[in-house]
């Protein structure tokens, strides 16, 4: 029988969990105060929009909510099945998602940091223990809504008023203060990549001042239907670790010089409905464009 998780949601109009800086206080000293992890401190930054460790004495600081609890979780699981999986042939794709998820869980990006973690966990434990849940919880105290929003793994039961509602993988369910829980808002659908196409050579001309970036080139794709905003993530395939990652509003994306080289990208649409999946992997290659040589033809002066 497959696992499902069950979620109490409870709604309540205490405040975003916050902290104040105490007098000569640094964030590192708050990281290991209120999270119990010193190395937090980039966290707080991503959270808080700070550009550096220098904080005033009696700044109020946000802090990480559930998500950070569960992305943890999501994490350690990830790191004992990879390191537990050697030799096994889908590691090395194991391995870049792990890192995917330490990355976006250093940046405070719990939700995307679950998920990568959990598609790690995956690639390395098809046949064993069915994989978590990975979903999100955000608390809007002002207006009393809770919503629950479903990435990957089994059902996840909200139940609020004593009315239980399933939420699967790629759902959306909103609860407000002395209600029960709506019926699930269905998936988004998965953008589809248009332009470049699939394994396309870009000849591009070097930029006058930074004589090795290349440019300019164009992501699209095709609209989808109910969303908010577009997120999209291009890749170096040399390495692997996300070189841009931005949103959009428009179904396209200009993107910023880049050195010659094969890139990846994907994209995944963002609404009220949450996240939807990546789109399937767009490659291309960028390369330096010959320079035209007009040599005329008559004698010589």
């Amino acid at each position: 029988m497959r696992t499902t998780l069950f979620l109490l949601a409870w709604l309540s109009a205490a405040p975003p969990d916050t902290t104040v800086v105490g007098p000569q206080e640094s964030l590192r000293e708050v990281a290991e105060r209120v999270l119990g992890d010193a190395s937090a401190t980039a966290e707080l930054r991503a959270l808080n929009g700070l550009a550096s460790d220098a904080v005033a004495p009696g700044t109020r600081l946000r802090l990480p909510g559930q998500e950070r609890a569960l992305a943890l979780k999501a994490l350690e699981t990830a790191r004992t099945l990879v390191a537990q999986a050697k030799g096994e042939g889908a590691l090395r794709e194991a391995e870049a998602r792990l890192s995917e998820a330490e990355v976006s869980f250093r940046a405070a990006r719990y939700a995307q940091a679950s998920e990568a973690a959990n598609a790690a966990g995956t690639l390395v434990s098809t046949g064993r223990a069915p994989h978590p849940s990975a979903f999100s919880v955000h608390v809007e105290p002002d207006a009393g809504t809770t919503t629950v929003s479903v990435t990957r793994g089994p059902p996840v039961r909200v139940e609020a008023e004593g009315v239980t509602r399933p939420v699967a993988s790629g759902e959306t369910v909103l609860v407000e203060k002395g209600q029960p829980p709506v019926a699930p808002t269905p998936p988004l659908a998965v953008p589809q990549p248009e332009q470049p196409e699939q394994g396309a050579v870009l000849k591009r001309r070097a930029d006058k001042d930074k004589k090795d970036r290349l440019g300019p080139v164009k992501l699209t794709w095709a609209a989808v239907s109910g969303v908010e905003r577009y997120e999209v993530e291009v890749t170096r395939e040399s390495g692997g670790a996300a070189i841009v990652t931005q949103t959009t509003t428009a179904p396209e994306l200009r993107l910023p010089l880049l050195p010659a080289g094969r890139y990846a990208w994907t994209v995944r649409a963002v609404g009220a409905a949450g996240r939807s999946e990546p789109s399937a992997v767009r490659r291309f290659e960028l390369v330096p464009a010959d320079l035209p040589i007009n040599v005329k033809t008559g004698p010589w002066q």
